[in-house]
């Protein structure tokens, strides 16, 4: 048993982020002693461990703690995850680490392989092939080409891989969700009809507050159209990635404005933003 001080100075967590855990329910003591202090265990040395590894991993609490008290949790499945994505992006930087001795030791090596996202750019590619001539032509209109679209997802693949780990379990059963749940062709250019109109109904309102609750009804339409598009149980990651690419993507920014006028996507951003922080209801 140790105390939260001992526990504190064990694992290099300050005491004050041990009581922050405690209070939202992310890592409790196993039990208080006869004073009232809290105690903990092997099992909550093996549980905070489980979180700085998240942590170490760039999830917010707010998304380590859905992760770990969701039913069912498994910390040695989670670990395994943790794992393979932690070994994907060390073999990944260890390969540009070395083509990058290679240069500064004057070899004029031309190699682009580290930079190959194969498995995943091919399941990307895929499913978008799936999607009828009016969808692609979308993508095309708002990136300039469907592999633009791509090379622009590509640049999310850290935050992909970890939205798979996450609901899907592991990256290989995401990617085989890609390749074996087609799309429907029918239907999939009214969706996207029905999106750009929504977009258009947002963009209408970008003198308002985007907590009004026409705004965020209009935002909670679009996400269920997104959802229905895609496929996905789950949209939250991908909902995320989107609205903040309409913040801060000045490529995406100019595309987007180019279509909806100036200063509107920035606008529908942050009114998909408050709509996931505070939540919307049809």
């Amino acid at each position: 048993m140790m105390t939260i001080h001992e526990l504190a100075n064990f694992s290099g967590t300050s005491v004050r982020a041990l009581h922050y855990y405690d209070k939202i329910d992310l890592l409790k003591p196993c039990c208080l002693d006869p004073n009232g202090y809290r105690k903990y265990n092997e099992a909550s040395l093996s549980r905070l461990q489980q979180i700085m590894f998240y942590k170490e991993m760039d999830l917010p609490l707010k998304q380590i703690i859905k992760i770990m008290n969701q039913p069912g949790f498994d910390p040695a499945v989670a670990i395994r995850d943790q794992k393979e994505l932690l070994v994907a992006k060390r073999n990944r930087l260890t390969k540009m680490i070395d083509l990058m001795e290679q240069i500064l030791e004057g070899n004029n090596t031309m190699d682009f392989s580290v930079f190959e996202h194969n498995e995943l750019e091919e399941a990307f590619r895929n499913r978008i092939n799936q999607l009828d001539e009016d969808y692609q032509q979308a993508m095309i209109s708002e990136y300039g080409s469907i592999d633009a679209y791509i090379e622009n997802m590509m640049k999310n693949e850290a935050k992909i891989k970890e939205s798979a780990i996450k609901y899907y379990g592991n990256f290989e059963k995401y990617i085989e969700s890609l390749k074996q749940a087609p799309l429907p062709e029918a239907g999939m250019s009214k969706l996207q009809v029905t999106l750009d109109s929504i977009v258009k109904q947002l963009v209408a309102y970008k003198n308002e507050e985007v907590s009004n609750p026409k705004v965020q009804k209009l935002v909670a339409e679009w996400k269920l159209t997104a959802q229905k598009i895609f496929q996905m149980e789950d949209i939250s990651e991908l909902f995320r990635q989107i609205y903040h690419s309409y913040m801060e993507s000045e490529e995406v920014i100019k595309a987007m404005d180019g279509i909806y006028g100036d200063g509107s996507i920035v606008f529908v951003g942050k009114a998909m933003e408050y709509c996931d922080i505070n939540g919307a209801v049809l």
